[in-house]
């Protein structure tokens, strides 16, 4: 009787170290962790303008402030807007500038009440705000003004409080490409008014 209840106790011994081993390899599994996509602004879309030159200034200086995030993103709105203004912008003919000038490029990180929030939900949440102001002018070989607009828009979303950095960055990204691309329609709708006589889409 001993001698089963000790071969029992074994075997009770051994199976409970192998789920306990098994809990600690499953736990030590790596946590897959997303990551943010990558802006590649060569994706979107072109916009072809029959100009020689094509000058693009950045003229926004960023407003050091509590509520202004664009230190601390890895690509910011101004070269986001200047990249894709550089290189979607394409030269077409041999007369005529394009100069772009972005105004405002800015984006801020504020804490807002969680309006109907739930028993269990945080009170406050961050909402993001992106805000873009970019003036185009058209100059003949004379430097005289042919034509000009302005484009602007702006997008905003929201996060819980109490999220990872990486979590942020993927929030942060996404906005960054839903702007650009209601951005970039606008930008259409803009220069078909004031220069669609210059254009090829």
């Amino acid at each position: 009787i001993e001698c089963i209840f000790n071969k029992r106790y074994y075997f009770m011994y051994l199976k409970n170290s192998f789920i306990l081993i098994l809990f600690i390899i499953l736990s030590c599994q790596p946590v897959e962790i997303l990551k943010p996509v990558e802006i590649d602004t060569a994706r979107f879309e072109k916009i072809s303008i029959n100009a020689e030159k094509i000058e693009v200034n950045k003229k926004y200086n960023s407003v050091f402030s509590k509520s202004n995030i664009e230190d601390q993103i890895q690509k910011s709105p101004v070269n986001l807007m200047a990249e894709w203004n550089s290189q979607n912008i394409l030269k077409l003919g041999n007369e005529n500038k394009l100069v772009i000038n972005i105004l405002d490029a800015s984006i801020k990180k504020t804490e807002i009440m969680n309006v109907g929030a739930k028993k269990y939900e945080e009170r406050t949440i961050f909402n993001y705000e992106l805000f873009y102001l970019v003036e185009y002018e058209l100059y003949d070989s004379g430097g005289f003004l042919i034509a000009n607009t302005t484009v602007e828009t702006s997008r905003s979303t929201t996060s819980q409080k109490y999220i990872s950095l990486n979590e942020t960055e993927i929030i942060i990204n996404d906005l960054l490409i839903l702007a650009m691309r209601d951005y970039i329609n606008e930008t259409k709708n803009q220069l078909s008014i004031y220069m669609g006589d210059y254009l090829s889409f």
